[in-house]
């Protein structure tokens, strides 16, 4: 089985335009944001292709992934779910991968061990999650939430899903991923969060 990953960035992210810049392209430690999700993909083994969608509101990301030779898939930026199905239409893969580019703190060993698992557990979807009391001690500012067996858990944005099945547009069956990992807990949609990212970034370069 194959699993190609597929970084979503061809949305709005209106809430960050205080930075003057797209939000893929927002920069992170001097560099853009989604440069460092997709360099983390390309490092996980169980992934055979990463994939970058955009839209007409990211232009000049577009621009600066094309020039690095990135495989793009194009997709309406109007609403999410709606793209995401455009996007796997362009996917070869049996399996996708699905992360959003405001997670600049995910890192190759977490998605490794989400594809393992969803490989093993052989379902049509896996969902990774976050504990609600772990979300708020990192300040994070809580939208949504859902009781996963008694206990209110994050969905964070990142998944594994059966792409062939997704494409009926059918609800997925599957479970969640469960996780107490920063790589996950810090969705970067304002300039706090991009702040708050930045320092975790900092912290692990000064504990490597």
């Amino acid at each position: 089985m194959t699993v190609a990953a597929l970084i979503t960035a061809g949305g709005k992210g209106t809430r960050i335009k205080e930075l003057g810049v797209e939000k893929p392209l927002a920069p992170l430690m001097g560099r853009p944001m989604v440069d460092l999700v997709l360099e983390q993909m390309l490092e996980v083994d169980g992934i055979s292709s990463v994939y970058v969608s955009v839209s007409d509101n990211v232009p000049r990301t577009r621009e600066h992934l094309a020039s690095m030779g990135v495989k793009l898939l194009e997709t309406s930026g109007t609403e999410y779910c709606h793209d995401l199905i455009q996007a796997a239409e362009g996917i070869a893969e049996d399996h996708i991968f699905i992360c959003p580019a405001d997670l600049p703190l995910l890192r190759a060993e977490l998605v490794d061990e989400v594809v393992s698992e969803y490989l093993r557990r052989k379902e049509q979807s896996l969902t990774v999650g976050i504990p609600l009391e772990k979300a708020l001690e990192f300040g994070v500012d809580v939208t949504f939430y859902e009781n996963v067996d008694g206990r209110p858990v994050i969905p964070c944005g990142v998944s594994v899903v059966d792409r062939k099945r997704m494409l009926t547009r059918e609800f997925l069956p599957g479970s969640y991923f469960m996780t107490e990992n920063p790589d996950v807990v810090i969705n970067v949609n304002t300039s706090r969060d991009l702040k708050q990212a930045e320092d975790e970034l900092r912290r692990r370069l000064t504990c490597a």
